[in-house]
């Protein structure tokens, strides 16, 4: 029965990640960009600015309420014209941008700065702003609360449950609602999806270095990437394999699906009802024969294992597969409005050179320097204080990954090589956007100020 049970886990996991994959070459992007909101005073975001703030989207640009919350508040808006949506992410203090997948970033620029052009005059008239920071900077005096809606009660319910683990690091049960991200999908093919992983994971270490830009501002956390540090120290991180950097290269697509055998299963939803308990492994999970569970009210009660539940299953590797058949790039922070896109311009510029970026990263030297232990190497680049000799190695593998995702982007031959502009500054200034934030406030300028800097349209 245990080995028939481990089978149908297998089964499951390989239908629902391996079944939509592409048969196609053709590369589309899809890019979300998660934004905070602050209040300028320092003081908590008023929630009743962004209520407004939905309803004079809806008003100006071409909108429409997709979801409520269970006060009847909209929290999702959808594009009349595509499939982009704008919605409350996790908690009330962070703007999502969802956009539909497109062949072109500029496509998605454009639709960005008009949603920004009603976003931004709103907010500002209200002492409030959408900044580009990884972190929102007034994260301990904000109401973290989760949105009105089964999912988001959920998940933070669960993270709670951490609070009682000895092996969950993370006191913060709420940073869901405060950590904010630049993601990438990749759509890929049964025949790259391996190639896929393994490169982008190999190159974590120097995303770390050119992408910072989530330090915990009145924080104990020495690192500029404390979302790293959330992920992996809370119950999403007992078991390791559920979330981060992958350790080493995968052979082949059956090394891959025995990985994720070792993710993780937490929750059961229905259209009626949504439970949530401890952390199960996919491997282990029709061992069970009862699992106690709780509701979105508290109250318990007891499961029975049943295959539907890997309906809900989702693990956060930080190069993970979805069930749509993509590959997320799921690890860097959110970034200065100003470099929006430069995380999928780099990304997508990579992904058009696949054979010759993994020639690269198999020969270079920054490997040869420092290793291959991945995970422990992203901690390492993320650190505060690198030394001089760190800094330079980072940028120089930097540098050749640049100019390799420029020519991938000048191969696509949509102009798309310009968002890459701010990650060569970075290069040259030896400086990422999390030094600079760092830099700044040293400097004397306080948390609003750098917000609003983060805001601005100059490179950072």
């Amino acid at each position: 029965m245990k080995e028939q049970g481990l089978d149908i886990a297998r089964e499951l996991l390989r239908e629902r990640y391996f079944t939509n994959l592409k048969q196609s070459d053709d590369l589309f992007v899809g890019i979300e960009l998660e934004l905070p909101i602050v209040h300028l005073t320092g003081d908590a975001v008023d929630f009743s600015v962004v209520v407004a703030l939905f309803d004079e989207m809806v008003e100006k640009l071409p909108l429409s309420i997709e979801k409520t919350d269970d006060n009847g508040q909209a929290i999702q808006l959808i594009s009349d014209d595509t499939d982009d949506r704008i919605l409350f992410e996790v908690g009330y203090n962070t703007l999502e941008f969802a956009f539909d997948k497109a062949d072109k970033i500029g496509q998605v620029e454009m639709r960005f700065l008009t949603y920004l052009a009603v976003i931004q005059p709103f907010l500002k008239e209200r002492h409030h702003l959408l900044t580009g920071l990884g972190v929102n900077p007034f994260w301990d005096k904000n109401d973290n609360r989760p949105v009105a809606s089964p999912r988001y009660e959920m998940l933070l319910a669960y993270l709670k449950l951490g609070a009682a683990r000895e092996d969950v690091r993370v006191s913060q049960a709420n940073y869901c609602a405060f950590i904010q991200g630049s993601r990438v999908q990749l759509e890929v093919t049964a025949d790259n999806l391996i190639a896929t992983l393994n490169a982008f994971n190999a190159i974590e270490p120097v995303k770390a270095w050119l992408f910072a830009n989530s330090y915990l501002w009145n924080g104990q956390l020495e690192t500029l990437i404390s979302r790293d540090v959330f992920w992996e120290g809370s119950i999403h991180g007992v078991f390791p394999e559920n979330v981060g950097v992958f350790p080493e290269a995968f052979a082949d697509e059956a090394a891959f699906l025995d990985y994720l055998m070792k993710t993780a299963l937490f929750t059961r939803t229905s259209d009626q009802d949504t439970y949530y308990f401890e952390p199960i492994q996919a491997v282990d999970y029709f061992n069970h024969d009862e699992i106690p569970a709780f509701d979105l009210a508290g109250n318990d009660l007891v499961l029975t294992p049943s295959p539907y539940d890997f309906n809900a299953h989702r693990s956060y590797q930080y190069q993970n597969l979805t069930a749509r058949g993509t590959v997320e790039c799921r690890s860097s922070c959110a970034q200065p409005m100003s470099a929006s896109f430069s995380v999928a311009a780099f990304h997508l510029g990579l992904m058009q050179a696949l054979p010759v970026f993994e020639a690269l990263i198999t020969n270079h030297a920054f490997y040869e320097d420092y290793g291959r232990d991945y995970p422990e190497l992203r901690r390492r680049f993320s650190a505060i204080n690198l030394s001089p000799e760190e800094v330079e190695d980072a940028a120089k593998l930097a540098q050749d990954l640049l100019d390799l995702a420029a020519i991938g982007l000048d191969k696509r031959g949509f102009g798309e090589r310009k968002y890459l502009a701010p990650l060569y500054q970075r290069i040259e200034t030896k400086e990422n956007p999390a030094t600079k934030a760092l830099r700044l406030l040293k400097a004397g300028k306080t948390l609003s100020e750098i917000s609003e800097i983060f805001a601005d349209g100059k490179d950072i």
